[in-house]
């Protein structure tokens, strides 16, 4: 009995530090998109999930090595990535309740009428990138590098969800393929320089 007790006790407090874990990458995404300083009235849809999704990613690449291996996620187990999402989101109701609101208007302003899209379309362009594939790497994330016409080479990182991930995670996309990648920035801590730098992000992908 003493021991079924212990184990008990040993996965409640697990589950505990789970939720303590969350609380803590829901007050941080709360402060990143605090930063941002967004303007919600001319954002769109995808535009502000892409912000909450990487402030998300951040925060979480920060603590990954406070989780245990096997409540760790992998950032192409969409389904893993989901439940994340909805747990964060859980917490920052508590912590930025506005934001979640301002996401909900997000989303029935796409769903608008013809007048609302075209508000939409004079929201933020996106940065994009076009070249050749030099190289695709798959370790922690998946790494995509990229040769401009002018000979610079790029590197990008596919941390969140788009339509077209697919291309990378189905292994549809080689070495020498034309594409446009278009990308925005977050600064992320790198365990190899054991500091914060900046990366490019992957937001949409399209064969060229």
């Amino acid at each position: 009995m003493r021991k079924v007790i212990i184990a008990l006790l040993s996965i409640l407090s697990a589950n505990a530090y789970s939720q303590d874990m969350y609380d803590v990458i829901g007050k941080e995404t709360c402060a990143c998109l605090g930063s941002k300083k967004l303007d919600y009235k001319k954002i769109d849809k995808k535009e502000l999930q892409t912000q909450v999704g990487l402030c998300m990613i951040q925060s979480y690449t920060s603590h990954i090595n406070e989780f245990k291996e096997e409540d760790k996620i992998q950032f192409d187990d969409k389904d893993g990535m989901r439940k994340m999402g909805e747990k964060v989101a859980l917490k920052m109701l508590v912590n930025c309740p506005e934001i979640i609101l301002e996401l909900g208007k997000s989303t029935q302003k796409d769903n608008g009428d013809e007048s609302e899209d075209e508000i939409v379309a004079d929201g933020p362009a996106d940065v994009f990138i076009e070249g050749q594939i030099t190289a695709i790497k798959k370790d922690q994330f998946i790494s995509l590098q990229l040769k401009d016409k002018n000979g610079r080479v790029y590197s990008f990182l596919l941390l969140d969800y788009f339509e077209t991930a697919s291309m990378l995670t189905n292994n549809e996309l080689k070495a020498k393929d034309s594409v446009k990648v278009s990308y925005t920035e977050i600064e992320l801590f790198d365990v190899a320089t054991n500091e914060f730098k900046y990366f490019k992000i992957i937001t949409d992908l399209q064969r060229k």
